[in-house]
């Protein structure tokens, strides 16, 4: 046992005897050419002070030519010392920071006493140096996005610079001009101006230039300022700059005005149902605005139109009123000596008073609800519900066959079809498709079309640069096809006779639906297509629509549901009406009829499974009363 203690004391002790390892530095900042020095920071490998005591001395000194600020250093913990300076360290100064010969690590230990390390002198590099170079701009005023033509940049240096080094050696660079545009340094109460609105105190002045191009800027270049090579500093005319600054800018446009209308397509003229405005590169005050006016040929001129809750007192954009005369002249004019804002007269004035020409109103085939809409059965005195739609420029297309006389040259080019649906299956898979058709596009291969008109051949150019012929799914505007033309059981039919040939700017009509129950309704126009689909082909405009007198009201419960049946013009309880339960598929789950409260118990509990629905999720609840006076009708409603 002792054997084993004296060894383990050997073991220790030899421990104990090896030589601690020496510190060193490890990282100081700055070294070499920095712009802007406010601190200087040394860290140490291993901890060098007993941290925590107010009397620690510094380890090293820092001293610098070119009138570099006083600073003081501290510990910041065991291993890191820091020197701050005053105030930051300007341009031109060189400065050294060196071990202190006397300074030697003295870290204590838990115990109190110096540690190994405390005899070793550091070991390492024990001197750096550091210079901040010639003056750069530390921040520019604008920073960037766009600048005017005379732009005045505000910039703040490192430090004072020596003016004729800088109009030596910085510049504006201005894309499309070959040459570089000298840099000027505003003085005087231009520049005492700039310095007051940017509320720089007078202590920063010797720090702040203002400077501009020696000419004015073309409007929507881009502009570079650049602070280049060899820009001395006042401190030490001998230290220039070693690096480029570049400052990007775009330079505004000119102020011009803009005339804009809406078009059915490129080259056409402006829709008189739509506004015709004014725009403008720069705002402009709202009363000078106010006085700008569109004159037809003949009448009285139109004033712009302001919203009345928008108070601004500059705007950048007028409308007109709308709607004009169709097929009508116009000039627009500009009030005389129109400035933007920024003072600066109209650059394109000589183009006012402005031409221009309204053409006709586009068609229009638009149902008032799509794609599903109620028509509500008895509503009017007519025996036939009427379903609305609204037409312009169309009815020549849509009129009856006797009066067009097209049934003899059978030249018709649109017409109006409508299937009527019974069972509730059909009813809700053409709901469901009325839905998925509604003002889309699909691959010509899910519309059913032509294998031959599946694929387009686009260009596509490949990194060698040949261009080669690519083939791609082709994408069709669901108003491209019709859904009813070959379908069986859809009839054609004919709207009411317009008098008085192409009618007003627009009119509404209604499609007679005698029949109550689901219709679908289908509009073929080739006046339509070649106006909005841009090419000779019919366009398609549709919509469902259910003709009922019915509301039908379901409350679903976990053990029974109960179906209550009211009338859509009076809502008072229908008897007798025959109530059928479907899945989201339109399979019959229950049916039954409803009591003398309009009331139908569905006494059994529905669970039926709602992950592939041809519609919507949910019971589809149907009810059709038999009435000897009106027929039989029909209401359904999607739960």
């Amino acid at each position: 046992m002792k054997s084993r203690i004296a060894a383990l004391a050997a073991v220790v002790g030899a421990l104990s005897a090896a030589p601690a390892a020496a510190a060193s530095i490890v990282a100081m900042t700055p070294q070499g050419e920095v712009a802007q020095v406010r601190q200087v920071v040394m860290k140490f490998s291993e901890s060098v002070v007993a941290f925590g005591d107010p009397r620690l001395a510094d380890p090293a000194t820092v001293s610098c030519q070119g009138g570099a600020p006083a600073g003081s250093g501290r510990w910041a913990d065991d291993r890191v010392w820091l020197y701050d300076f005053r105030e930051p360290l300007g341009p031109g100064a060189r400065c050294v920071v060196a071990i202190r010969p006397d300074w030697k690590p003295a870290p204590k230990s838990a115990a109190g006493a110096a540690s190994a390390a405390a005899a070793a002198a550091l070991t390492g590099r024990t001197q750096f140096t550091f210079s901040t170079g010639g003056p750069a701009v530390v921040s520019m005023q604008p920073g960037s996005g766009e600048v005017e033509e005379d732009q005045h940049f505000l910039m703040r240096l490192s430090g004072p610079a020596v003016e004729a080094s800088v109009i030596a050696n910085a510049w504006c660079e201005v894309e499309g001009i070959g040459e570089r545009l000298a840099l000027r340094i505003v003085g005087g109460e231009v520049r005492e101006e700039i310095l007051k609105a940017r509320r720089i105190a007078k202590s920063q002045a010797a720090r702040m230039l203002v400077v501009r191009c020696e000419r004015p800027l073309p409007n929507g270049s881009a502009m570079r300022v650049v602070w280049g090579k060899g820009i001395a500093a006042v401190a030490d005319p001998k230290v220039v700059t070693t690096i480029e600054q570049r400052f990007r800018y775009i330079v505004r446009a000119a102020f011009t005005a803009e005339f804009t209308c809406e078009r059915e397509r490129a080259n056409a003229p402006c829709l008189p149902i739509r506004p015709m405005s004014v725009r403008f590169t720069a705002p402009i005050a709202r009363e000078a605005a106010a006085q700008i006016r569109l004159k037809p040929a003949s009448g009285d001129a139109l004033a712009p139109v302001f919203d009345k809750d928008d108070k601004a007192t500059e705007v950048g954009e007028v409308a007109f009123p709308k709607p004009l005369a169709e097929n009508a002249a116009f000039s627009v004019v500009m009030p005389a000596g129109l400035k933007d804002n920024a003072g600066r007269p109209l650059a394109n004035a000589s183009a006012f008073p402005l031409k221009v020409q309204t053409g006709g109103a586009p068609p229009i085939a638009k149902f008032a609800a799509a794609p599903f809409g109620i028509v509500e059965r008895f509503a009017e005195r007519s025996a036939d519900a009427m379903l609305p739609v609204t037409l312009r420029h169309v009815q020549p297309d849509l009129r009856a066959a006797s009066a067009t006389g097209a049934a003899a040259s059978g030249a018709a080019s649109g017409q109006v079809r409508v299937k009527h649906l019974q069972s509730d299956a059909d009813i809700l898979a053409w709901y469901a498709k009325l839905q998925k058709y509604h003002e889309t596009s699909m691959t010509a291969r899910e519309l059913g079309l032509p294998e031959r008109e599946w694929y387009a051949f686009e260009d596509e150019t490949r990194a060698n640069g040949k261009v080669v012929k690519r083939r791609v799914e082709k994408s069709v505007g669901t108003r491209e096809v019709s859904l009813l033309a070959k379908e069986p059981g859809a009839r054609r039919l004919d709207l009411p006779q317009i008098e008085g040939g192409d009618p007003r700017p627009f009119e509404v009509v209604g499609i007679p639906l005698a029949e109550p129950g689901y219709h679908v309704v289908e509009i073929e126009s080739l006046r339509l297509g070649q106006s909005l689909l841009d090419k000779r082909a019919p366009m398609f405009v549709r919509t469902g629509v259910l003709v009922t007198n019915l509301g039908v009201h379901f409350k679903l419960g976990r053990e029974n549901s109960v179906v209550w049946v009211t009338t859509l013009d009076r809502g008072k309880p229908v008897e007798g009406a025959d109530v059928v339960v479907n899945d989201c598929n339109g399979q019959p789950l229950w049916s039954g009829r409803t009591d003398a409260k309009g009331l139908a118990v569905v006494a059994k509990a529905l669970d039926a499974d709602f992950d592939q629905c041809v519609a919507d999720s949910g019971y589809f609840v149907t009810a059709r009363k038999s009435d000897g006076a009106s027929g039989k009708n029909a209401g359904a409603t999607d739960v």
